[in-house]
């Protein structure tokens, strides 16, 4: 199967994942900031894509409440239709353009788009437009084989029942720059997306949070930790360098991920000579309460 992608903010600071993963020691090797590279995973849906798994059974040491992996469509193929029960899944889109059924409803997402499908409900994702698409899965609680119904199994399921929506809503998220806005100082400005505690009235089906981060060239952050809180920062484009007052530093390129434990001093610069962009992951949600300055 495919599994499902996404920052939230940080008044100092947070940031963003992809690919199914093999590790890279940092130059200053800390267990609790981790370079995730992606692998060249699996076919999915009988050859109509390809899998790259991030967090999940590929990290059995990563304590995190979701499964994380990268999905690449060709041009017209799609996902098999499918039931997803009891977890919901986000389709972060960076790249090319998806067309998403689910229930009784379709929409189109492109590049920079994220749209979050409830437990559930039937669904299908196609490649719609001349270029393959990609897109960050982010299913939570954490895929697993047995939450999936497809073929028979789903001819036989009866909707309403075990976790199935019976009309399940999406929840489209069009454009990363019309989230809550944090500025950061000049060199950087982050946009929460989806937040489960500062945005309630979305009914976002998660307990993390996802925000969208842009650095100019030389642009940083402080020293700070995530009380009680993971991040995992995927990067977009450019490159971002994740480093801690103890020494470590590791570079993360667009298409690889940071994972940071929680608790965990860290900050951020972009040390390219392009802009660096990224979504980071939060969990559990972001709250200004978890954000602590490191002088």
């Amino acid at each position: 199967m495919h599994r499902v992608v996404c920052l939230i903010l940080i008044a100092t600071l947070t940031l963003v994942s992809a690919g199914c993963l093999t590790q890279s020691p940092s130059p200053a090797e800390d267990a609790d900031i981790r370079l995730l590279t992606p692998d060249e995973g699996f076919s999915i849906f009988d050859g109509q894509g390809h899998y790259s798994g991030i967090i999940g059974e590929e990290t059995p040491d990563i304590t995190i409440n979701y499964s994380m992996g990268c999905v690449t469509l060709p041009p017209g193929n799609g996902t098999l239709p499918h039931r997803l029960l009891g977890t919901s899944e986000m389709v972060c889109v960076i790249g090319g353009e998806a067309e998403i059924h689910c229930d009784a409803t379709t929409v189109t997402a492109r590049e920079g788009e994220i749209v979050v499908l409830p437990m559930g409900v039937l669904q299908t994702i196609t490649a719609a437009g001349d270029v393959p698409l990609r897109y960050i899965d982010v299913i939570q609680p954490p895929f697993s084989a047995g939450v999936e119904l497809s073929g028979d199994e789903l001819a036989a399921y009866a909707p309403g029942t075990d976790g199935g929506a019976t009309n399940g809503i999406p929840i489209v998220i069009p454009d990363p720059r019309e989230g809550i806005e944090w500025d950061i100082g000049s060199d950087m400005m982050i946009y929460t997306l989806a937040n489960p505690v500062l945005m309630p009235d979305k009914h976002f089906p998660v307990d993390y949070s996802v925000a969208y981060a842009e650095i100019l060239p030389g642009g940083s952050a402080d020293f700070n930790e995530l009380a009680g809180a993971s991040e995992v920062i995927y990067v977009i484009t450019g490159e971002v360098e994740v480093f801690t007052p103890g020494g470590t530093m590791i570079q993360v390129p667009a298409g690889n991920v940071a994972y940071i434990a929680p608790d965990q001093e860290k900050g951020y610069r972009n040390a390219g000579e392009v802009n660096a962009t990224m979504l980071s992951f939060v969990d559990p949600a972001w709250t200004p309460e978890r954000t602590i300055p490191v002088e």
